[in-house]
Formats: structure tokens, sequence, C-alpha cells
């Protein structure tokens, strides 16, 4: 039963309710009123008091059917002692059948929404997750610059050759002092790609695997996560622009003196508005720069 069919069932035990309710405040005359449970047929009722036999034509919500010789209720229908029961405490039916109601349509809405909310957000927009073999889907990239998360001039170049190789490579250029993330590049097995990053001081490290799958699962279980023990430095000296050619390995080999990482240090980085000088603040405290 989805919710609009479960508030449509609700809504209209909720009206009845309220009307029985309404009827029996009024003391409308159970002969004409449309909740009057009337027994159209006629019967003889004997009185379990003094055992006289009474002829009765219907019965009320609103008023009890005695005997006519020794005045004492008479047995009535469990469904009119069930109308009266409701009328007596209609007002705390009703309040049971709301809170009722919204506890059945939050489990409904729970087990058919999405999966908990609790997950955090990673530093590049996404959301970390635990992915399951379906999850994971290749997707296309092309070599070159990924993501720019600076808007300060880019004029240093940037030189990263990779081995020959299946493996790809993504990099990542975060500010040496304030772990903020300046720009991301992706680079294919044996080849080289240059690029102009800003001035300034920084830390590289890279994920390497065979297959792209976006930077959610990045190259999948198999991703390997490393990163250079040394900064990189590129400034401007006498009008003299420096930059750093660095060499990539994904199974050591490297000129370039690398450590292993784990995927949430490869994942943590603090973002900056391109547009804005103030930084967001980290979430990976255990970080310290």
């Amino acid at each position: 039963m989805r919710d609009t069919e479960l508030g449509a069932c609700v809504q209209q035990l909720l009206w009845d309710t309220l009307l029985l309710a309404s009827a029996c405040e009024k003391g409308e005359n159970p002969d004409v009123s449309p909740l009057a449970l009337k027994d159209k047929d006629v019967k003889f009722i004997q009185c379990t008091h003094c055992g006289a036999q009474n002829r009765v034509s219907g019965y009320s919500v609103t008023h009890t059917t005695v005997c006519g010789k020794c005045r004492m209720p008479l047995p009535e229908p469990s469904h009119i002692r069930s109308a009266k029961f409701a009328a007596r405490y209609s007002v705390w039916i009703v309040l049971a059948a709301i809170i009722g109601a919204a506890v059945l349509i939050n489990e409904f809405r729970l087990s058919d929404g999405p999966a908990s909310n609790d997950a955090q957000t990673n530093n590049e927009g996404h959301s970390p997750t635990s992915p399951t073999s379906m999850d994971y889907r290749a997707m296309p990239v092309t070599q070159g610059l990924h993501q720019i998360y600076t808007s300060a001039e880019q004029i240093a170049p940037f030189r990263i050759v990779t081995p020959s190789g299946a493996d790809s490579f993504y990099v990542k250029l975060t500010d040496a002092s304030t772990g903020v993330l300046v720009m991301t590049f992706f680079v294919q097995g044996g080849q080289s790609f240059e690029a102009v990053v800003p001035v300034g001081t920084y830390r590289v490290k890279y994920a390497t695997g065979s297959t792209w799958y976006g930077v959610d699962f990045v190259f999948g279980p198999d991703t390997r996560y490393s990163e250079a023990v040394k900064v990189f430095e590129f400034s401007v000296k006498n009008k003299q622009i420096s930059g750093n050619t660095i060499e990539l390995a994904g199974h050591g080999g490297s000129n370039l003196d690398t450590k292993t990482i784990s995927a949430h240090q490869f994942n943590c980085n603090i973002l900056r508005n391109p547009m804005s000088p103030i930084t967001a603040p980290s979430t990976c405290p255990e970080l310290r720069f």
C-alpha cells in the first residue's frame, strides 16, 4: 500500500469517527440519523432479568433499549456496543488514529526512501560510499587537467611523466601549508602531460589503477595511493618562472621518493571557493599542515 492509499483510508476512518461523535453530541434522533445504526427487522428480545419478551424495532448509539416490564437494559448486538464505545471515547479514538497513521506513514516512507543520510560528503563534493561489485561502472575520462579549485593565475610549468603500462594516474596538487586542494589531473600510463599551475609550494599525491570508475571510486578496490615525500616549489625569481617535472610510478622504480597513504588520506582535502579567499574548514581534523 502506498502513502496515498494509506492516507485515504486513514482520512475516511477519521471522517466517519468525527461524524459519529458529532451526531452523538448533538443528540440527533437515531430513527432519522444515518448513524442511528438501526436494525430494520423487528425482533423479540428476551429480558435477562425478568424473562419478558420485548418487541424491538431498532437500536440507537445514543439511547439504551430497556425492558418494557422491569426497565432494565436489554441485550444488544456487539456492533451496537462497539458503536456506543466509539461514541463515548471518540476524542481519544481520533487522537489514537492520528498518531497511528503518522507512525505508519513514516514507516512506509522509511522503507521506500533513500539510504541513510549519515554518509559524510567528501572534499570534492561527493558522498563516500561502501561500493559493492554492482556499484562499479567504468567511466570515460580523457588525459589532462581534471578540475581546478583556485582562481589564482596559472603561470608555472608542471610536467607529469608516467611509466608505460596499463595503469593510469589520478594526481592531486594541494597547498603544502594549508592542505587546500588546488588542481587535479588525469594521466594515462606511458604518457606525459604538461600544465601550468599557480605560484606556490605544493604536495603531490596520486591514485593508480587500470580502470577509472569516477571520483567516488577512483580505480576501484585495487586502487593504490601514494604521496611524494618532498614538497614542490613553483616560483618566480628575477623574472624567471621555475616549475617542476615529476616522474610517477605505479609499482616503485621512480626517481620520485614516495610513501604509501590510505584512501582516507588521499580523499581528505580542504576546498576553497575559487571566487572567494575564504577556505572551507577541513573534514580531516587528524591531518595537520
